[in-house]
């Protein structure tokens, strides 16, 4: 169980930077689209109010959701 648990770690470790990178350019794209909306950029506007509106609309078993994504999110 220990190789597994090693395993794991080291497969943590090698996506948190493309995770941090993905997260970054993320938010990146998100403030050009509300900056300069001509530019096309209403595509992440879009997908990230989706997201919401799918956790909202999902009532408490959404907000249970939502909360377990931020508590993963977080570590």
């Amino acid at each position: 169980m220990d190789s597994f648990s090693r395993a794991l770690g080291s497969v943590n470790g090698a996506c948190k930077p493309i995770m941090g990178l993905a997260m970054n350019l993320a938010v990146l794209f998100l403030v050009v689209g509300v900056v300069f909306p001509a530019t096309g950029g209403t595509g992440i506007i879009t997908s990230v109010t989706g997201v919401v509106d799918g956790f909202l609309a999902g009532g408490l078993a959404g907000l249970i959701t939502l909360m377990v994504f931020l508590a993963l999110w977080r570590d």
